[in-house]
């Protein structure tokens, strides 16, 4: 019955193609090629996240198609022949080695274990299982030269720290790892706040992942350009502005500085979508070819969308027109062919889980100047992904590791630029920059619940300011293996701007750019005695510091790094505000209403900076579980209520009272008017020309709200943590 079913498939694409072209059967594509490899997993629709990792369904396997065409012969590589313990085993991805002797994948035995690493031998047929942290996923496995596996896992490279969760679905977030091939030296990367997933490698050298920025409204997942000591992270694609979905992953290299990849919405679509032809680097022309491999920086990369037809959001796709779940290049023409795994009809897991369907991916040729598939293979009963020549290839250069910097202390990282006034950001106006202001990003692992207030906002905590000096340079020692953000700020402690992207740096390296978010194209290498910051010495923010001891000890302007809002803000409510603000409506008590225009049903709230539990619940969106300060001056989240669909009236500032990641824009902050904070406090010097609402607040005060707005206007943090989350 299959072999009939894709006979009836390729005769319809033949003639798709024939039409498409004026005529012609040409399969040179795929000319030379014995074999392809590919992997086939049962079918499922619980991976709409496209971070999500651990999906488990038994008998799994990885086959070989000779030749690769809809008549070939299939044969199963793995693992029917290991034996009765990979009987039930589910394989999540794999990679081929350089000599294609050899296939590494992701392997999870039972539904009550762990994925771990494998090395299949094609030699002999034998599977060795490498010595991984039996309580830790380890997914997504690549080689690299010099008998290398780099991979994701969520096992923890912060010495006493559980790993981070993500925004949603609090999964155990994966990040970067390094281990030979026969198991030993195994060295986890600095971490990212989200997941890392879908690496590969590139013809530099280096690694190519996708990363998962959450940072405020930022809900994307970008590519990312590693060193495969896993230092040097540098962004690749689609974080300015450059990029045309909201998430890319599973490239491939076309060609230097080329690749192809998936571009798709977040979740909901089964970790598929278009396909996306990403340059990296300057377009340029040499001979017949146009090459992207010079001044490679996402500032000068560009896309060229080769299936126009597939959504690139959760909209459903149409009959014929589908999803790919992955794309392999076969060559690198202008317009390349491809290897591609693609599914038909509507490809999102609310869609098929409504009509009781699983996505059937099959293996196609895709020829991108025609826009049409020819197919190979398709096991209705499984998912036939990844698929791949069964080919030797290059092997690409071993980089040379980094090393750790001899002038850097033991465990920690340093970070700065050469010049903070050189940005692609923003034209800072002269010597307006007092200093940067480092921040540590968390997630679920704190004991927070699914949320860390009524903001879009993670966990954060201040490690401390780095002062700018005359020349426009700073650094800063901070702890390694941590995620962290930067502010650039003025003298009253308010930002001038949030640097949207988190980064770390492992023990002993050093982070430096040339400017604040400067349109780069290479890691800066930094020299002491080249900057007055260098020359003076860096700043030491919390370097030696524990995870435990980053905690506030007190609420000052040197002593907070969290911002509890009931612990550090609702004394300076209690004592300046809630004798007018106390929910009592009126001219100083604005209401609004929360409305649900299917139902008819509303709520309303009066504006209230008193302590005290909110319980306001309208259909499923509940406002509960913050104080009635806390959703006063943050209001309810305006993506929850546009996802809900309700709508919100009366007398509620656009907005809200706090931008969160902007106290300068936040509406509480330019009525208070803050003072001078830097270098030292100055209540005459006020950050607006507006008389301030209310007299008697002290520096720590105006300190502490500009912080809470500029972090994120979160009402957790590690100081108010309500429990412990349990970890994988």
């Amino acid at each position: 019955m299959q072999r009939i079913r894709m006979g009836i498939l390729l005769t319809v694409a033949a003639a798709s193609l024939a039409g498409a072209c004026g005529g012609g059967d040409e399969t040179g594509a795929l000319d030379g090629v014995d074999a392809i490899v590919f992997l086939q997993r049962p079918k499922r629709n619980e991976t709409g996240d496209i971070f999500q990792y651990a999906s488990y369904k038994p008998t799994a396997r990885i086959v070989k198609l000779s030749p690769p065409t809809a008549d070939g012969q299939l044969t199963t590589l793995c693992c029917d022949q290991a034996g009765a313990e990979l009987a039930n085993i589910d394989i999540s991805s794999y990679d081929l080695s350089f000599d294609a002797r050899e296939i590494v994948f992701s392997g999870k035995l039972a539904d009550n274990q762990s994925y771990g690493l494998f090395v299949l031998h094609l030699d002999d047929g034998s599977v060795q299982q490498l010595a991984t942290n039996m309580n830790r996923d380890y997914t997504y496995p690549v080689f690299l030269p010099g008998g290398k596996i780099l991979f994701m896992s969520n096992a923890v490279v912060e010495e006493g720290a559980p790993q981070h969760r993500d925004e949603y679905e609090r999964g155990v977030t994966l990040q970067l790892g390094v281990i030979n091939k026969d198991g030993t030296n195994e060295v986890l990367g600095p971490r990212n706040l989200s997941h890392r997933v879908f690496p590969t490698v590139m013809s530099s050298g280096q690694v190519l992942a996708t990363q998962w920025d959450h940072l405020g409204d930022m809900n994307e997942g970008h590519l990312m350009l590693f060193n495969p000591d896993l230092t040097r992270a540098r962004e690749a694609y689609g974080k300015e502005g450059t990029g045309v979905a909201n998430s890319y992953l599973k490239a491939r290299e076309i060609s230097p500085g080329r690749v192809i990849a998936i571009a798709t919405a977040r979740d909901r679509t089964v970790q598929s979508g278009a396909l996306v032809d990403i340059r990296l680097g300057e377009a340029y022309q040499d001979g017949d070819a146009v090459k992207a491999d010079r001044n490679m920086s996402e500032a000068t990369a560009s896309y060229r969308l080769l299936t126009p037809d597939v959504p690139l959001g959760r909209e459903p796709s149409f009959q014929g027109v589908g999803r790919y779940y992955d794309a392999f290049p076969l060559n690198a023409k202008e317009k390349p062919d491809l290897l591609v795994s693609w599914a038909d009809g509507p490809v999102e897991s609310s869609v098929l889980a409504a009509a009781g369907l699983d996505a059937d991916f099959g293996i196609y040729l895709f020829d991108s100047a025609r826009r049409g598939r020819r197919p190979i293979f398709n096991d209705p009963e499984m998912w036939d992904v990844m698929p791949r020549p069964l080919q030797t290839r290059q092997e690409v250069p071993n980089l040379p590791p980094i090393g750790q910097d001899e002038q850097i202390p033991a465990g920690a990282t340093l970070i700065g630029s050469m010049d903070v006034y050189k940005s692609s950001l923003l034209t800072f106006e002269p010597r307006s920059i007092f200093g940067v202001r480092v921040i540590e990003g968390f997630s679920g692992e704190e004991g927070i619940g699914e949320d860390f207030g009524l903001t879009e906002h993670e966990g954060a905590a201040v490690l401390g300011v780095a002062p700018v000096k005359e020349d426009g340079s700073w650094a800063a020692l901070v702890p390694a293996n941590i995620p962290i953000h930067l502010q650039a700020i003025d003298k009253f402690g308010m930002s001038l701007k949030n640097e949207p992207v988190w980064f770390s740096g492992a023990r002993g390296e050093s982070r430096f750019c040339g400017g604040c978010h400067e349109k780069r194209t290479a890691p800066v290498t930094i020299q002491p005695g080249l900057t007055q910051a260098m020359t003076e010495g860096p700043s030491i923010l919390r370097a030696a510091d524990t995870r435990a001891q980053r905690r506030s000890n007190n609420y000052t302007r040197d002593g907070a790094i969290g911002i509890p809002w009931d612990q550090a803000l609702q004394p300076i409510f209690n004592n300046f505000c809630v004798s007018c603000h106390n929910g009592t409506p009126g001219a100083a008590n604005p209401t609004w209403t929360v409305s649900d225009p299917d139902t008819g049903l509303s709520v309303s709230w009066t504006f209230d900076l008193r302590a005290g539990d909110v319980d306001l619940t309208i259909g499923n969106e509940v406002l509960s579980g913050y104080s009635r300060s806390h959703l006063s001056l943050m209001g309810p989240s305006m993506v929850d209520l546009e996802e809900a669909g309700l709508v919100i009236s009366g007398n509620f500032p656009e907005g809200g009272y706090v931008r969160p990641g902007d106290a300068r824009g936040s509406l509480l902050l330019q009525k208070l008017n803050p003072i001078q904070q830097y270098p030292t406090p100055d209540p005459a010097v006020r950050a607006f020309a507006t008389p301030p609402h209310v007299a008697g607040l002290q520096p720590n005060d105006y300190y502490l709200l500009t912080v809470m707005a500029d972090a994120g206007g979160q009402f957790y943090s590690r100081e108010n943590a309500p429990g412990a989350v349990a970890q994988q």
